[in-house]
């Protein structure tokens, strides 16, 4: 009995020690939200990996360079084409698809043909200078979208 208490009170501490209940998730979000926001405004950036429901789609956005500017206006420009939208970087709380804090990465393009299907609220994998991966798991059967960009 005595043997059990000891467990009972080391579970119980173990499960306050994990909650985590300070603040100090969202300031690291925070800040690594506001580094995203200066890291994709230098330069051009072009698509190095897209795949949808298991589907690659990568070769879709081969000819396209993408400039995330200022004010948050996007633009895929390729020889003969241009496509505008908008991109936004910021914090999220949690919401209906993840519950914990994160960094979000949005974009969108009013387009609804093939630069319609980039339009997503991703979650933000990683970020370097020169590699940006973001994902998101979307409908009801949880399909992955899977999103990278590489400096030009």
């Amino acid at each position: 009995m005595k043997r059990f208490k000891i467990v009972l009170v080391f579970i119980l501490l173990s499960i306050a020690l994990a909650c985590d209940k300070d603040m100090d998730d969202i300031d690291r979000s925070t800040a690594e939200a506001n580094e995203l926001n200066l890291i994709v405004q230098q330069g051009e950036w072009k698509i190095s990996h897209f795949s949808m429901d298991g589907s690659d789609r990568t070769a879709n956005y081969k000819d396209y360079l993408f400039l995330f500017g200022e004010e948050n206006n996007l633009t895929a420009t390729s020889s003969t084409d241009q496509i505008t939208g908008t991109w936004r970087i910021n914090t999220d709380a949690g919401g209906e698809h993840d519950s914990y804090n994160d960094v979000d990465f949005n974009i969108f393009f009013s387009s609804s043909e093939k630069f319609g299907e980039l339009t997503r609220n991703y979650d933000v994998i990683s970020a370097t200078e020169n590699d940006i991966k973001l994902y998101l798991l979307t409908g009801e059967n949880e399909e992955m979208v899977s999103l990278s960009f590489s400096k030009n």
